[in-house]
């Protein structure tokens, strides 16, 4: 018999237990649990509530109910079940772990962190109770913190992979993706078909230069789980990095299936454009969905479809706004709402709608303008050239999630620029406070800059921009002004691998980390470029 037949001939026989025993907790707590173990939650959930209201001091029923309230996502009510419990039982370690695992499900680190040093309190080798402390302070964003514990809870289950999946997860959070490799290797040496583990490597082994092999590990998530969609985007972005633009854009499409992603992006009840369909005479709504450069690198389609005949809105991020607004007939800020429109498509998706490959990249530049008056009024307050300007920006959008790879501290990047005899402007609209003092005595103009008008005013007057990974490198790049990008070791998917040069960018200059984490290299290689 199946295990799905014995479940059910047990459900039948619990059903004839309660029968012969009506109002009983015991029973009908028995016959809850099956019930909800089956998939039959609704009837599974009253039954358990009968079982607490036949009896609340029944710790099987109050428990078991908590289960299912905590699966629900119903953490208070799961907690006040097992506190009932731990009334009579003051040190049930087990109630505690409970508590902890319902809040650090509903995503509330602080409450399960509680929950779970009441149990270490208790039980101080609980391997489950420190990896899950672990998870607690990660939700808050105590990752060196939440490390310890990791480390501590693979000591003692080395043979678990989800816990050195933790460890690598941790270190990788951290910016130390070498040590991570090691434990997410052996995590997924551990668990060769769980999903999960083989997509995690995949991530670490992309995070170094690895693509190819990462793109091996995505591919055998996947074919594990062909629901995982992080395995599928995280493929995506393995094959655009290696110059696979087609399969890669597939794949990259993978990210709407992603609940994180879309948690903040709109839903839309016209079809989706996915350059199939003619769009000539129709309205296409084109909007912005990840970052302020993302917008800025592929806004360059919207004239294209323009050419197809289409009467394009544009909706982007507020400061974009302005800059962008010959590039459609309407441009609108991500708020907005948009006018009626027949079609609509992500900007980055755009590349997949096109086709895009390696050789038909558009990159006729500049395709982005500055406002007339907007540049003389830049160029009045710069007054009369001198020497050599250069402007720079030493770090991008503190909440990019991989912000720590990517900005590079202030004092550290200007050691690019010793020696050499140039105007040095400070292009970022945010300067960081660490950073403050170091920039000082540099041209610094956030004060009066705006919007991205007046950035792109800024870097149209500049001989060169030396920027890290951030909007400034595609805003130069699409102005067509001369910009060399300094990137981190596995960098983003648009920068391909093992090239100087930029197809969507044909001014750029790229200088790489050779090892992760190796500033030195890349400022120094920066250093020797700007003085010969």
């Amino acid at each position: 018999m199946t295990e799905a037949g014995v479940t059910y001939a047990r459900i039948a026989r619990l059903r004839e237990d309660l029968a012969a025993r009506p109002g009983s907790a015991a029973a009908l707590c028995a016959l809850g649990s099956a019930l909800w173990r089956a998939g039959q939650r609704e009837e599974g959930l009253t039954r358990l509530q009968q079982a607490v209201q036949a009896d609340p001091g029944h710790a099987d029923g109050l428990t078991n109910l908590g289960n299912a309230l905590s699966a629900l996502g119903r953490p208070e009510e799961a907690e006040h079940l097992y506190r009932s419990v731990l009334t009579g039982r003051p040190d049930d370690a087990g109630m505690h772990f409970n508590i902890g695992c319902a809040w650090l499900a509903a995503g509330d680190g602080s409450r399960a962190e509680a929950a779970f040093r009441a149990v270490l309190a208790l039980r101080p080798d609980d391997a489950a109770a420190l990896n899950n402390l672990g998870s607690a302070l990660r939700r808050q964003d105590r990752p060196a913190d939440a490390l310890d514990y990791y480390r501590r809870a693979v000591a003692l289950r080395p043979d678990l992979a989800g816990m050195h999946g933790n460890v690598g997860s941790a270190l990788l959070a951290l910016g130390r993706a070498d040590a991570a490799l090691a434990h997410l290797r052996t995590a997924a040496r551990l668990a060769p078909d769980n999903a999960e583990a083989c997509n995690n490597l995949g991530g670490v082994l992309l995070a170094l230069d690895q693509a190819p092999e990462a793109a091996g590990w995505f591919r055998l998530a996947v074919r594990h789980d062909p629901d995982h969609c992080q395995a599928r985007f995280g493929l995506g972005l393995a094959l655009l990095a290696q110059g696979a633009l087609r399969a890669g854009w597939e794949e990259y499409e993978a990210r709407w299936f992603d609940p994180t992603f879309t948690a903040d992006e709109p839903s839309f009840e016209h079809p989706a454009w996915n350059g199939d369909a003619p769009v000539a005479g129709r309205t296409v709504l084109l909007h912005a969905e990840q970052g302020l450069g993302d917008t800025l690198q592929f806004v360059r389609y919207a004239p294209l479809l323009r050419a197809r005949g289409a009467r394009v809105v544009l909706q982007v991020q507020a400061p974009l706004t302005a800059l962008l607004a010959d590039l459609a007939e309407l441009v609108i800020a991500r708020d907005a709402v948009p006018p009626p429109f027949d079609l609509h498509c992500p900007l980055l998706s755009l590349p997949r709608a096109f086709g895009t490959e390696l050789h038909s990249i558009p990159a006729s530049v500049p395709y982005l303008r500055v406002p007339p008056a907007h540049q003389a009024l830049w160029s009045a307050r710069l007054g009369k050239r001198r020497r050599r300007r250069i402007g720079i920006a030493v770090a991008g959008d503190a909440s990019h999630p991989e912000d720590a790879q990517r900005s590079i501290p202030a004092e550290a990047f200007l050691a690019a620029f010793a020696g050499v005899d140039a105007e040095l402007h400070v292009l970022q609209k945010h300067i960081r406070a660490g950073d403050a003092p170091v920039l000082a005595g540099l041209h610094v103009h956030d004060p009066l800059i705006e919007d991205f008008r007046d950035t792109a005013a800024l870097v149209a007057l500049m001989d060169l921009v030396v920027t890290v990974d951030t909007a400034l490198a595609h805003l130069a790049g699409g102005l067509g002004v001369p910009v060399w990008v300094l990137l981190q070791h596995g960098a983003d998917f648009r920068w391909l691998r093992k090239r100087t040069d930029s197809p969507w960018y044909p001014t750029a200059r790229l200088f790489r980390q050779p090892h992760y984490g190796d500033w030195r290299s890349v400022l120094a290689e920066v250093n020797a470029a700007l003085r010969s």
